[in-house]
């Protein structure tokens, strides 16, 4: 069993690394870890690079002491035998985010921890299995990945995980540039048409249909088009003539990245994104949010925010996402604009 939160010092937390869409993902777990443990030191560890120490480096702040990245801590199979070391001090808990048995090993001969948490081969490392924690558990891993983290905390806590039930904090700088862009005085519908796989992508005509709908019940539609879908640009303003892109038009110099997109979001009555980085920073905003899912089950990955609808390719009888129709989606989004805003649009039966 674990010392009681406020008796732990020190943390790690080993993960594989991150990209954007991942450290997104991630945060209601990294939340959970600094409410349950407030006064531990935690230590990102990550084998490759992660986002935590980059793009999403003010995002996790709060959360995090330290981040040490590009370990190589279950890079090759000799670490068995010949342990890499880190510098991170003497470990309390270490918890392992990956699943893989062997990386598992050679995670806690790196670490050294006095206690070691990790689910790879069905807990077979764990100082601490769920049964001792609630018998009404089980080693199944629970469905959702978000979930299967969660329970890390609480076995690292000795069931006593606290979720943070706050909304992400956005920093006021964000906040105010935002209010410039998407001023008050009239309404945002958000649309997020890219993802850095170009096979996660709703076609943009579908994406600019619904703006077009948007528009004509009175909001504004305001596209967020990341650096690979730059292309997509022309066929928008071209689609859509009123649309707004407010990170182009923010001023040199200004505080952007994911903490903008989400201070964004915050703005708009309703949002529309494929599953891809950009949907997931708006998921931070808990705007009332629409994602497309096509080869990854939403039941899985979708992020935790309060106001989502999903929709899944596979239910419409494959991976590809432009099986997804086009009235399902419009008829979600006015079902959404009827429910936040009473009176805006007459509230649709619901067949999704």
């Amino acid at each position: 069993m674990t010392d009681a939160p406020e008796n732990i010092a020190r943390i790690a937390v080993f993960s594989g690394g991150e990209l954007l869409g991942d450290g997104l993902f991630k945060l209601p777990f990294l939340r959970s870890l600094r409410a349950t443990f407030p006064d531990a030191e935690i230590v990102w560890v990550a084998a490759r690079k992660t986002a935590y120490a980059g793009v999403l480096k003010d995002l996790a702040a709060p959360y995090l002491s330290r981040v040490i990245e590009e370990t190589e801590i279950g890079s090759s199979v000799g670490e068995l035998a010949v342990p890499r070391r880190i510098g991170t001090g003497a470990i309390d808990i270490a918890i392992d985010t990956q699943t893989v048995a062997w990386r598992s090993f050679a995670v806690k001969r790196a670490l050294k921890p006095k206690l070691f948490i990790a689910s790879a081969a069905d807990y077979l490392f764990s100082g601490v299995k769920p049964e001792r924690i609630d018998a009404t558990w089980t080693r199944k891993k629970p469905a959702h990945f978000v979930d299967g983290l969660l329970r890390l905390v609480e076995l690292a806590s000795g069931g006593h995980a606290i979720r943070d039930p706050a909304a992400i904090v956005v920093p006021e700088a964000y906040v105010a540039l935002a209010a410039t862009l998407l001023p008050e005085g009239a309404r945002y519908a958000g649309f997020a048409p890219g993802s850095g796989d170009p096979t996660k992508r709703w076609p943009l005509d579908r994406f600019i249909a619904l703006a077009r709908q948007a528009s004509a019940k009175g909001l504004r539609p305001v596209f967020f088009v990341g650096p690979s879908e730059r292309f997509m640009l022309d066929d928008i303003r071209q689609g859509v003539p009123d649309a707004l892109f407010p990170e182009d038009e923010a001023p040199e110099g200004a505080p952007k990245g994911p903490l903008l997109v989400a201070a964004l979001g915050r703005r708009l009555d309703v949002a529309v994104a494929n599953d891809s980085g950009l949907g997931h920073m708006l998921a931070i905003s808990e705007v009332p949010l629409i994602l497309l899912y096509g080869r990854h089950s939403p039941a899985k990955y979708a992020p935790r925010t309060p106001h989502l609808t999903t929709f899944w390719a596979q239910d419409f009888g494959g991976p590809e996402h432009d099986r997804i129709p086009l009235d399902r989606v419009a008829r979600a989004l006015d079902e959404v604009l009827g429910q936040s805003r009473p009176g805006l649009l007459a509230p649709r039966e619901s067949s999704c």
